[in-house]
């Protein structure tokens, strides 16, 4: 009797696309793929595309086989960086082609013969009969055509007008639609990219010139979570720099147009234009940059101190902003290092400032103008500096071997806005008075957390979580656990402590494991659910490290029964622990 023929084995390995898609992308794949959304269209042999119909059709590119499995779609959930429910139909799709030994059709390169064999007249005919119903192909063909008649005047006013017509936004673009959008933006300037090819760059820098403006002004009206609008402005910004070069613009006048976009664009894209576009700028048009930027700087009042939190951000503190950059990268150039160190002082306003010049002046060797700069900081914000002050000043005494000087800088910060990272910088300017410094700061704390108990709002967090991870750096666990007790604490605190409670306190550890693992689940999503496992493991650890694994048995087994009705958690469940 013949041996029925041995199935061929299956082109995209099943667990691999389980594993990247997730249990409920794969599901709506399989749906997909089971309604025949998935038509293949070519197939080269290591990379396959595919037509996918959902809420519209998406272009899908499958790459690779078995477990080695990569791809892309063009659809939103692509763009977050998910493995689609499209690219999982394509596999099936591609799986289902390999079982019936079907090869798949190149649809592609059928329509590709069938057109060479057409002539150019029907060729046309046909083109120009699919333009009329697609305004981006019109669009596409009318500017090449103005490109082959080569007069200026008409090109630079077509694509002008094909730039605007893509950035036009209607009321607004939600999440849904901006992809295509965008894709249509990016489009328009690939067609005038042609342009600096065929001898017209200083109609391309010219039409960009005003184009930064109008996609700053359609990105108010666009969801751009995935930051389409990004790629957008350094595609744009790519096709500026080309265009300069190709055209290569009298170094002065462009130093003023380019000092003009770079002071004035909304997103910064041409931050540091000296260095991208020096070799065209030159030394009369880096003459003239400088020129342009110091004298905008020497109009602008100098800036009135203010304290921490009291900020706001004018036309004035935005010109700075963008200005300060520009010269700072020319005294650099300059080697002048004083210059570099008054541009910072003619800006500081807030504490953080000042600091930062401080630490400017450290990082260039420059040891007691850091210091003088911190304590002048220090007098002048003695209230409103948060930590980052008192712990530099700390530091540099520490390093020149005043350990008095620390404490008594370190302490007034900790009473003012106690922090764990004060404490640590206390506990090591004070070695050998661990003890004295530890019962100090808790003292303090417990006495703020007396003053706010029964107040609206309090809910152990704040002070309590900082009591505790002070004990906990101590290793005084059963001082932590009471304290948690007692006040409460947020559940990122609870974690810590279980974790540094498995051996000496394992149950309480396992209680804790217990109840955050059933939060997690009670999230009813797949992240919630991964967290949920990553706890059981933790209580699986401790119980083995007890020598009574049969326990954490039964606890799964409970929660197998009692989330049964959860099958995605299930399955994760018994993926994780029971074939484990």
């Amino acid at each position: 009797m013949a041996k029925p023929p041995r199935a061929a084995a299956p082109r995209f390995d099943l667990a691999t696309l389980r594993d990247l898609a997730g249990a409920a992308a794969f599901g709506r794949g399989e749906r997909y793929h089971r309604d025949g959304q998935a038509e293949l269209i070519a197939d080269d042999g290591s990379s396959l595309s595919a037509r996918v119909t959902g809420s519209e059709v998406y272009r899908v590119a499958l790459r690779g086989g078995g477990e080695d499995i990569d791809g892309t779609c063009s659809c939103p959930a692509f763009a977050q960086g998910d493995f689609c429910k499209h690219l999982v139909a394509t596999a099936l799709a591609a799986n289902a082609a390999a079982a019936a030994g079907t090869a798949v059709p190149d649809r592609v390169g059928q329509m590709r013969a069938h057109l060479r064999g057409l002539g150019a007249e029907r060729l046309a005919e046909l083109l120009l009969d699919a333009a009329e119903r697609d305004p981006a192909l019109f669009d596409r063909l009318e500017l090449a055509a103005r490109l082959a008649g080569g007069d200026p005047r008409q090109i630079g006013a077509q694509s002008r007008a094909l730039l605007q017509q893509a950035l036009r936004t209607g009321r607004y673009v939600d999440y849904e639609n901006t992809g295509g959008w965008a894709q249509g933006v990016l489009d328009a300037l690939d067609q005038i990219e042609t342009l600096i090819d065929n001898g017209h760059a200083a109609l391309v820098l010219d039409l960009l010139d005003d184009a930064f403006a109008e996609i700053a002004e359609a990105l108010q009206h666009v969801d751009d979570s995935d930051g389409g609008g990004s790629e957008i402005l350094a595609r744009a910004h790519g096709l500026h720099l080309a265009a300069a070069t190709a055209a290569r613009p009298d170094p002065v006048a462009f130093a003023a147009d380019l000092f003009r976009l770079e002071t004035t664009e909304e997103f910064g894209t041409f931050a540091g234009a000296l260095a991208s576009y020096g070799d065209l700028l030159g030394q009369a048009g880096r003459a003239a940059y400088r020129q342009l930027a110091e004298a905008a700087w020497a109009k602008l009042p100098r800036p009135a101190q203010r304290r921490s939190g009291a900020s706001t951000f004018d036309n004035d503190s935005m010109a700075r902003y963008r200005l300060f950059p520009i010269l700072d990268q020319l005294a650099a150039g300059d080697g002048d290092l004083r210059r570099r160190i008054a541009l910072r002082e003619s800006t500081l306003v807030h504490p953080h400032e000042h600091l930062d010049l401080a630490k400017f002046c450290l990082s260039h060797g420059l040891e007691s103008e850091a210091l003088r700069r911190a304590e002048e900081a220090a007098w002048l914000f003695d209230d409103a500096a948060g930590d980052a002050l008192p712990l530099f000043l700390a530091e540099r005494y520490r390093a020149g071997g005043d350990a008095d000087k620390a404490l008594a800088v370190l302490w007034p910060g900790f009473e003012r806005q106690p922090s764990l990272a004060l404490f640590a910088a206390l506990a090591q300017a004070g070695a050998g008075e661990g003890v004295a410094i530890t019962d100090r700061a808790v003292a303090l704390l417990e006495a703020r957390l007396a003053a706010l108990k029964g107040k609206p709002g309090f809910a152990g967090h704040g002070p309590a979580g900082l009591l505790i991870e002070i004990l906990l750096r101590a290793q005084r666990q059963p001082d932590a656990w009471a304290a948690a007790r007692r006040h409460g604490c947020a559940d990122a605190v609870w974690l810590q402590l279980a974790t540094a409670s498995e051996t000496t306190a394992p149950d309480d550890a396992l209680a804790v494991y217990a109840r955050l693992a059933e939060q997690q689940i009670g999230l009813v999503d797949k992240n919630g659910y991964r967290e949920a496992c990553r706890l059981l493991g933790r209580m699986r650890a401790v119980q083995a490290a007890r020598g009574n694994a049969k326990a954490f048995s039964a606890h799964l087994d409970a929660m197998l029964l009692r989330h049964k009705a959860k099958r995605n958690f299930v399955a994760m469940l018994r993926e994780t622990f029971v074939s484990a």
